[in-house]
């Protein structure tokens, strides 16, 4: 029997897959579960080599990490992607659209490296990320952590509450770590998102330092069915911090 990623189904109702960011599981998305099963059959997922999920690639390359997500997930469904699986979402609208009904982002760039032009994480910083996960990776991953909650009206409490699921990562986890931060720094999708073709919701924190939201502005003009939102008081995870706010968006983008 061939091994794939860890998926935990929950909920009735049209099938909503849900990607979870660098470093995460899809643990964090549990706060969520009870309003979101309300209308959605959920499609929890650990990319590989986070959480329970194997590594299953060798390079970490987006086409096979899409391969193995479409295998575990149904013919259609609608997507949604926080940072890093906001990326890898993206890749499976524009490449596999026949299996996207609808797509939503949350703080995530089709590019997620700073260049003259577009705004952005230095290259220089996540280069030095890959340097200290070898050294220290649960210190790596915390200083990770602050930088994502950076801007957030809840920073003290979900600090405390995102530190516990946080350092359940194994230090088995480094390659997928490190793979990842790859996928961060080479990633590419700016040329190709007019070949979106499904409605996308896209919504951004008004203070994350790490995806600027001045990048909704830069991107609406190449969404034909997509719409560009910002969260005010919110910073890289505006799921958690502005719960509400983010649910309002989902229910009427989803017209509930």
């Amino acid at each position: 029997m061939t091994t794939k990623l860890n998926l935990k189904i929950v909920g009735k109702g049209r099938p909503l897959i849900l990607l979870h960011g660098f470093g995460w599981h899809s643990g964090i998305w549990s706060p969520l579960v009870p309003q979101l099963t309300e209308n959605f059959q959920l499609f929890l997922i650990d990319l590989p080599g986070f959480g329970k999920s194997p590594l299953l690639t060798a390079d970490y390359k987006i086409d096979e990490i899409a391969t193995l997500l479409l295998d575990i997930t149904p013919p259609t469904a609608c997507w949604l992607g926080w940072s890093l699986g906001g990326m890898i979402a993206w890749h499976i609208a524009i490449h596999h659209p026949e299996r996207v009904s609808s797509l939503v982002t949350l703080a995530s760039s089709p590019k997620f490296i700073r260049t003259e032009n577009w705004p952005g994480v230095s290259h220089e910083t996540l280069k030095n990320f890959s340097k200290l996960l070898s050294q220290n990776y649960q210190k790596t991953l915390h200083e990770f952590l602050e930088l994502q909650l950076r801007g957030s009206p809840k920073n003290t409490e979900m600090m405390t509450k995102l530190q516990k699921k946080i350092s359940s990562t194994s230090l088995s986890s480094i390659p997928a770590l490190l793979g990842g931060l790859k996928l961060l720094s080479e990633l590419d999708l700016r040329s190709q998102l007019t070949k979106i073709s499904c409605p996308s919701l896209h919504l951004f924190g008004r203070n994350d330092t790490l995806v600027p939201d001045k990048i909704a502005h830069m991107i609406q003009p190449q969404l034909q069915f997509g719409k560009c939102e910002i969260i005010q008081r919110s910073g890289h995870i505006p799921f958690l911090s502005q719960t509400e706010i983010f649910l309002n968006y989902l229910r009427e983008f989803c017209q509930l």
